[in-house]
């Protein structure tokens, strides 16, 4: 029988089926939030190689909130490789049974491998097993206006009898007995920080005497870390953080108080409810010439000339980074130090990459996210958006990044600051977003609202710690 056209198609796809050329690739998702400009990176000069090199179709699908990560899973059921976890969800993702940990399918050698390569890989070690492994660290740093600062170096002593009276309303006493404001902003605590702002406060730039402190304002996580990580360098540990109970809890909030009441911060804060790009915007405006940031700040900030990140300051040398405040009390003894000392430590967060537990593949997930998390991708991603590595060779060999200038200073203070974290991170509560929230609430009411005394005028640190024992401790108490 002559063969037809019809049974000619048939007998090549057959063909092509028999050898593979027909077959389509393995496809998989990759669930992500990043900024506009680094997804097109992330996709265009790291997916897209690794998808040519194995033979596999990577769906890379956006996400906006983090509290959709387990919708998200739920909607891809047994077709997601890869999901991107910021530190605070990932406890409870875990709970939630929707993580496979890596132990449960790499070899012991392959696990000592993991941990040779790795910076901080215990941080994503829980309930015995290795969950999670780094996409990026973050801390906060402090970011200044480097000739601001040097002004208020300057003159601080014109102002100090101003100061004195302004902080004798809260503790009795008014600046430590052998107070001096530091050269060096990396040795500075609560107090230079305070006497900088009212500097500021009280000086006209621009036409202007306002505050020029600002930092996160808006009702949303930012702005509840930054509280949190106040208490941290107050001395809070974790058991204080999740009970809102302690003396470095009240400490925290007496100081924001103090910060808002005198006027170091700026009015914006309030009127416009920033987020991290309101603050950018007060650097650029000269509105702020002191923040808490993390180093994609700095980079947005500063500017690269690239990437969409074209800086919000006149002249980007002005940008000075130093490590954070230590904390300390309000409170002074009689013989004018403080009661409570702190430390320079805040939390250490960033994001993990994690596999789902229903994953199609998970030594494929593996891959993908060594591929991700290689050398020469790391290195690309820090330069261009800020993040702190997390490989162990890159950390010996800074020269991997650009050499000297702003971008190895940024890096090398985050490093410190790290290293002054220690293991300070957000708490592994399976309600922490609601506990993180109770923080949102007792900020808004104490700070914005004006709830720090009966009269709401001056802060008062006993009735601080009153609104916040009888309140707020009492509403976390019932997150169990």
């Amino acid at each position: 029988m002559k063969p037809t056209a019809c049974s000619n198609a048939v007998s090549a796809v057959l063909f092509c089926v028999s050898i593979g050329v027909c077959k389509p690739p393995f496809s998989v998702k990759v669930l992500i939030s990043m900024i506009e400009a680094q997804e097109e990176f992330f996709k265009s000069e790291i997916i897209k190689p690794f998808e040519k090199k194995q033979k596999v179709k990577i769906d890379v699908r956006h996400f906006g909130d983090v509290d959709s990560i387990p919708d998200e899973l739920a909607r891809h059921p047994r077709s997601v490789c890869v999901v991107k976890v910021p530190f605070d969800k990932a406890g409870s993702l875990v709970n939630k049974g929707l993580m496979k940990p890596l132990d449960d399918f790499l070899t012991p050698d392959e696990m000592r491998d993991f941990d040779k390569v790795y910076l901080l890989t215990t941080l994503g070690r829980m309930q015995g097993k290795q969950y999670y492994m780094p996409r990026k660290f973050e801390t906060r740093i402090m970011v200044y206006v480097k000739s601001r600062v040097q002004e208020a170096i300057a003159v601080w002593r014109n102002f100090r009898e101003d100061i004195n009276a302004e902080l004798k309303k809260y503790n009795g006493y008014g600046l430590p007995a052998t107070y001096l404001l530091e050269d060096d902003p990396n040795r500075w605590d609560f107090f230079d920080v305070f006497v900088a702002g009212w500097v500021w406060a009280h000086t006209s730039y621009n036409g202007k005497v306002a505050g020029r402190i600002g930092h996160r304002s808006k009702r949303y996580s930012g702005t509840a870390l930054r509280v949190i990580d106040r208490a941290f360098s107050c001395g809070a540990d974790s058991a204080s953080i999740v009970t809102m109970r302690g003396d470095a809890v009240a400490d925290a909030f007496c100081w924001e108080a103090l910060y808002a009441a005198s006027g170091c911060y700026s009015p914006r804060m309030w009127t416009e409810a920033w987020s991290g790009a309101g603050v950018w915007d007060g650097f650029r405006s000269g509105d702020v010439f002191l923040s808490f940031m993390t180093q994609l700040d700095c980079f947005f900030i500063h500017g690269t000339g690239r990437d969409g990140l074209g800086g919000f300051l006149e002249n980007p040398e002005e940008m000075g980074v130093a490590i954070m405040p230590a904390g300390c009390s309000v409170a002074l003894d009689a013989a004018g130090n403080p009661v409570r000392e702190g430390t320079h430590a805040i939390s250490t967060g960033g994001w993990w990459w994690g596999i789902p537990f229903d994953t199609p593949d998970p030594r494929l997930s593996y891959q993908i996210i060594r591929a991700i998390t290689n050398t020469e991708n790391q290195v690309q991603e820090c330069n261009r958006f800020g993040m702190i590595p997390v490989r162990k060779d890159i950390l010996g060999d800074m020269s991997m990044l650009f050499g000297g200038g702003w971008i190895t200073q940024v890096y090398d203070v985050s490093f410190k600051q790290l290293m002054a974290n220690k293991k300070t991170t957000l708490p592994a509560h399976p309600r922490f977003d609601e506990i993180r929230n109770v923080y949102l609430d007792a900020w808004f009411d104490i700070v914005v609202d004006r709830n720090w005394s009966l009269d709401r005028k001056t802060p008062d640190p006993r009735y601080i710690r009153q609104v916040l024992d009888e309140h707020y401790a009492v509403q976390v108490a019932k997150l169990k």
